[in-house]
């Protein structure tokens, strides 16, 4: 035998007497995903889509981690678009409403403001982003054409596309 096959064999024999060494740590994490979208269609974390038509109150998600609530609660129009939907996150309530996000008693519009003049506007696509809210416990802002609402306390998140004041897709997001 030569000297390589023998270290093998050695490394082997060693691996087998004290056991198999971890060389990688992996971490995994799930994402778990609600959404609701077009005129009632609800899918939770797991399972099958289904349709719910009602312009009733009812809650999308609810939870509690480390005695922090985080719920998201939704009313849809007539028409089936989302037209309110309540976010708590550790008991801060932020309202989504006519196309506008309230966030103790403080009105904001989310809008994509362009740094550039109408000329060479074409060239480059830099955005200014405004930032609404950015707070101890949450983070909102323009999250390409979405909204999204982002919690500092856990990897949690609510992003929404709105139409006309109106939103027509919502989907919660959590790892863990």
């Amino acid at each position: 035998m030569t000297t390589q096959r023998w270290i093998l064999a050695f490394c082997f024999s060693l691996a087998s007497v004290f056991g198999t060494v971890k060389l990688f740590k992996t971490n995994e994490t799930q994402t778990y995903t609600c959404r609701t979208f077009g005129s009632g269609i609800v899918q939770p974390f797991k399972g099958e889509s289904y349709y719910v038509r009602s312009d009733c109150q009812f809650r999308l998600i609810s939870f509690t981690v480390n005695q922090k609530e985080y719920s998201v609660t939704i009313r849809r129009g007539h028409n089936g678009l989302l037209v309110q939907v309540k976010i708590i996150i550790n008991k801060v309530t932020t309202l989504l409403q006519n196309g506008h996000v309230v966030v103790k008693n403080k009105k904001f519009e989310l809008r994509q403001k362009t740094g550039l003049g109408h000329r060479h506007q074409w060239r480059r696509q830099r955005l200014k982003v405004t930032h609404p809210c950015n707070r101890k416990y949450q983070h909102i802002f323009k999250y390409g054409i979405y909204n999204r609402l982002k919690s500092s306390l856990l990897p949690f998140s609510v992003t929404w596309h709105n139409v006309h004041g109106r939103i027509n897709s919502l989907w919660a997001t959590g790892t863990s």
